[in-house]
């Protein structure tokens, strides 16, 4: 009889798989046992034995059964944590998007009149170019002015009381336009 024989002999008469393999564990299979051998050394698994592991066993089972409820039941603290913490950081993300489609905006607001600024700055210093321009050519204008002015009052210097009086007519008729 081989190894796997043995076991479903033992599993066909109650046995578990796991415990018929651990007390088959002793007989060597390679002597080619016969059913009196596998049950003489499997008899110290029986009776008492047997019950007491399979007593042994059902604890072990329920200890297990009591650790798989507790694990699950931790399995689902943290599942509902994970949760919430995920359901938290995507209000924190959304709000943290629309803050930035909100600054976003206000920094295109802010580019359009940065743009804006700097064209009236440019038009603002070409007018100052061109009003220091005028402001040049109206100075040249003046000194033109006051050097006809002082050649006609050097002229009129040269001429009598009368003469002068008539010169001066003629000098503010002329200035009047």
């Amino acid at each position: 009889m081989n190894k796997s024989q043995a076991i479903n002999l033992l599993e066909n008469e109650g046995w578990t798989k796991a415990d018929a393999m651990r007390a088959l564990e002793v007989i060597d299979f390679k002597s080619n046992p016969d059913e009196i051998t596998i049950r003489r050394a499997t008899s110290r698994f029986a009776g008492t034995e047997l019950i007491n592991r399979q007593r042994l066993q059902a604890s072990q089972k329920g200890m297990v059964t009591k650790k798989n409820k507790e694990i699950e039941r931790t399995h689902q603290e943290y599942t509902a944590k994970i949760n919430g913490l995920n359901q938290s950081y995507q209000k924190e993300q959304e709000k943290y998007a629309t803050q930035i489609q909100h600054l976003s905006n206000t920094n295109k607001v802010l580019e359009t009149q940065l743009q804006n600024a700097n064209t009236q700055n440019n038009e603002l210093v070409k007018a100052n170019q061109q009003l220091q321009k005028d402001n040049k050519d109206l100075k040249n204008i003046i000194d033109g002015i006051k050097l006809k002015l002082t050649m006609n009052i050097k002229q009129l210097l040269q001429y009598e009381d009368s003469e002068i009086r008539k010169a001066l007519i003629h000098m503010f008729k002329s200035t009047l336009g």
